[in-house]
């Protein structure tokens, strides 16, 4: 029976519009001129829309209304299982998971790990994190929870690592390289005079008209770099663990940032380089500035200062710093240099305060000076030192993050979690030697100390 819509009707999952001209059967024709939805009509034949079309369109459109609900319950499932499960971290959560495992604090990471280490039960957060990392995509098992151990995230690797850099006096300041493998090359130019070149053979010739140029080359040589691994321990008992996350969060975010930036100002001045890095005051390319005739034991004079100053190469002055042992501050606080009859004595050592923290700052001859325990006994060669730091290499393991893990049987018998740091790094100057200059007779270098005085 034909028919004409004089109401909407929705037949299945199609809607059609009022006018809409219609080929059903007779039985459900009736119904809807029944119900006032449609009349009957007589239509030319161009206008009709047969029964199959219908029933085509009616079953396209449920087609694709069930393709879509199926889609939106796969997406569904999907993310349920995401959250139930962290190999889908990766995927479904922002690459923040990674930095901090679902934790708030580092503190809460060690509760957690307390509670895995007196529980049946792994802890939720513990869990789902110990799972992400045995399921990443590289299929490398980054931690072992079966055997109690735990890598710490990213976030709060780097973190000691920020503590690290703003606790040491030279790391901020030297010239970090990251290293993808254990040991890198490092091109450098074997330098030793200007008197006749530079940069180890390069000869700048004025050739008469028709003159033969000679060739000339650069001596390149090259420093290597070799990680070696700094490690520390501690061992936290289960009443510290089972108090509070926060009680123990000053261990781990300062004391072992602090201890590991420490530690690294050590090898930067005194490192021996067997191995550790090679530190600046076993480098072949430190300047010794004799003391003054006459110069009184455990003394410094202004003529020191001077002295080691003029030392200094002068492409190296601008970055130039002084690192001093705390014993010399009262020495150097009274040095000065006359100035005239009747004049005020002009001081080396410059005091003031940054307005913006209150740091305490001071600069000698007008560079900076930082005070600090690494220096040598007041008296001995490197009490006193005046560095440019950027020519000093620090190869560190690319990512520059101190790695740290966790295990809950090294001190089972004790009741104690170990937490171990690593740090993987090298550094040695990038200077070899000491240079000769074009015109002088004493020799230059980035790196330069006052001799013993005894």
């Amino acid at each position: 029976m034909l028919i004409r819509l004089i109401k909407e009707w929705n037949s299945g999952a199609k809607n059609y519009p009022v006018g809409q001209l219609l080929e059903i059967p007779a039985e459900k024709a009736k119904s809807l001129i029944d119900s006032a939805v449609a009349e009957i009509y007589e239509p030319q034949q161009s206008d009709v829309v047969a029964e199959s079309t219908v029933k085509n369109e009616a079953q396209y459109s449920l087609t694709e209304d069930l393709i879509r609900l199926i889609d939106e319950k796969i997406k569904e499932q999907i993310q349920n299982y995401a959250r139930k499960n962290s190999s889908f971290h990766q995927a479904s959560e922002s690459s923040d998971y990674e930095k901090t495992g679902g934790f708030k604090s580092i503190g809460h990471l060690a509760h957690e790990v307390y509670r895995a280490s007196v529980s049946r039960s792994m802890p939720e957060t513990l869990g789902k994190w110990t799972n992400y990392l045995n399921t990443k995509a590289s299929g490398m098992q980054e931690s072992v929870g079966s055997d109690g151990g735990y890598l710490v995230p990213t976030a709060y690797r780097s973190e000691l690592m920020r503590v690290a850099v703003e606790n040491s006096v030279l790391l901020g300041r030297v010239t970090r390289i990251p290293m993808e493998t254990n040991s890198v090359k490092i091109p450098t130019i074997d330098e030793t005079s200007r008197a006749a070149s530079v940069y180890g053979g390069i000869v700048v010739y004025r050739p008469t008209e028709g003159g033969t140029i000679t060739g000339s080359k650069p001596k390149i040589g090259s420093v290597q770099l070799n990680l070696n691994k700094l490690a520390a321990m501690a061992y936290v008992s289960s009443e510290l663990l089972e108090d509070s996350p926060i009680s123990i969060e000053p261990l781990f975010a300062t004391t072992f940032g602090e201890a590991i930036g420490f530690q690294i100002d050590e090898d930067i001045i005194n490192g021996t380089g067997v191995g550790q890095p090679l530190g600046i005051l076993n480098s072949p390319s430190l300047i010794s500035v004799a003391k003054e005739t006459g110069q009184a034991a455990a003394t410094i004079v202004a003529e020191n200062i001077l002295k080691m100053w003029s030392r200094m190469l002068p492409a190296c002055q601008k970055n130039a710093i002084w690192i001093a042992n705390n014993d010399t501050f009262e020495q150097l606080a009274s040095l000065s240099l006359p100035v005239g009859t009747g004049g005020i004595p002009a001081g080396l050592l410059q005091m003031s305060t940054n307005g913006l923290t209150g740091t305490p700052q001071q600069t000698l001859i007008n560079k900076p000076l930082f005070l600090t325990e690494h220096a040598q006994t007041l008296g001995t060669v490197g009490d006193i030192i005046c560095i440019d730091p950027t020519q000093y290499l620090f190869g560190e393991k690319a990512g520059g993050a101190i790695q740290a893990a966790t295990s809950i049987h090294i001190k089972f018998v004790e009741d104690e979690v170990a937490f171990r740091f690593t740090l993987r790094y090298d550094g040695q100057p990038w200077m070899k030697s000491a240079i000769t200059p074009k015109h002088g007779s004493n020799t230059l270098s980035a790196f330069v100390a006052l001799a013993t005085r005894s």
